[in-house]
């Protein structure tokens, strides 16, 4: 009885139930055998290897009955087998989306699935399937709500675009593996599975999105706000990041191999008795001795008096914006006027 795009284990077992309670609610389906006699508002879905349903203004066929025998008759493993054999057939575009519907609200789903069932399972009527779960997830998606990418961490995401634009990509990507590694457990799963939805969706050889523009534009333009909505950005400059997010979704939700061999370091040293305190591993600032900090102190004050001299021999400057300069020297580089 179970719809071949919402049967998968994608989704949650809680979630399925629910789903399948709420179809038999609408009369969907139906218990067979004597579940068929009991108050209708007794009629409870179980969630058990015996129970059967079918779909009403249908028949049992002798082959499900068949089907189900063969099926109990299997061991675990044989049935692990048979589910990844059925998932591995299953389109990988709408694995992706079914993945996403996990965090929306049951009623949702719901919807979904009713829309679905209203819909044949003929491979010509694929792209009809694809079409129905883009729109809800775009739609979902699309509402004003928080992004995945917390509003408070606006720096972070600026100096990870900072990286991009020199073209640091590599420190780029570290800094979005430690970024993703302080986001809520499950934000960042939702953002993995959006992010996977996005690259199968953005496919110029798939499913078709809107013909007027290519599948990758379309996937960036709806979905970027529910990753990210950075004022302090431009529209390139975002583009840049979700860019980057997409091409390396596979490595993205990975732990740094940096912060691998800084837990390495510290649980080594607590075997050996050592303080795993004693070093944080980070150096945030160079270390200099008394003399080279004399030196460096010297040459910026020199190079500042350099800049001094330039300015007051500018004649492109006027008198009254010398003025306001040299108050600003003095207020934060007095010593460069002695």
């Amino acid at each position: 009885m179970h719809s071949m795009y919402l049967s998968s284990n994608d989704l949650s077992r809680l979630k399925g139930v629910r789903l399948c309670q709420a179809l038999m609610d609408h009369k969907v389906f139906e218990p067979v055998g004597p579940k068929l006699f009991k108050n209708e508002r007794e009629l409870e879905f179980e969630d058990t290897s015996n129970s059967l349903y079918r779909f009403l203004d249908s028949h049992i066929s002798p082959l499900l009955l068949k089907r189900k025998e063969y099926i109990e008759n299997l061991s675990p493993e044989e049935i692990l087998e048979l589910k990844a054999k059925k998932l591995s057939r299953l389109d990988k575009w709408l694995c992706a989306a079914i993945e996403c519907l996990e965090y929306f609200p049951d009623q949702l789903i719901v919807m979904v699935g009713q829309q679905l069932f209203q819909i044949s399972n003929e491979p010509s009527h694929l792209n009809m399937h694809k079409k129905t779960l883009f729109d809800v997830i775009a739609k979902y998606y699309n509402q004003v709500r928080d992004p995945l990418f917390n509003n408070h961490d606006l720096d972070i995401h600026s100096g990870i675009v900072e990286l991009i634009e020199n073209g640091k990509i590599a420190q780029a990507l570290e800094a979005s593996q430690l970024y993703l590694r302080l986001l809520v457990p499950n934000i960042r799963e939702e953002l993995r599975r959006l992010l996977m939805f996005m690259v199968v969706a953005s496919e110029p050889e798939g499913y078709t999105l809107q013909k007027q523009f290519d599948n990758r534009s379309v996937v960036i333009k709806i979905f970027t706000k529910a990753i990210l909505q950075n004022k302090g950005l431009s529209k390139t400059q975002t583009e840049l990041l979700i860019q980057l997010l997409m091409k390396n979704h596979t490595e993205l939700f990975k732990t740094p191999l940096i912060l691998l061999e800084l837990i390495g370091k510290k649980l080594t040293s607590l075997l050996e008795g050592q303080d795993p305190d004693a070093s944080s591993g980070f150096t945030f600032c160079q270390r200099l001795t008394p003399e080279e900090f004399e030196d460096q102190k010297q040459q910026t004050r020199h190079h500042l008096q350099e800049l001094i001299q330039e300015m007051d021999s500018n004649p492109t400057i006027s008198l009254k914006q010398k003025k306001k300069l040299f108050k600003e020297f003095q207020k934060h580089h007095s010593v460069a006027l002695l």
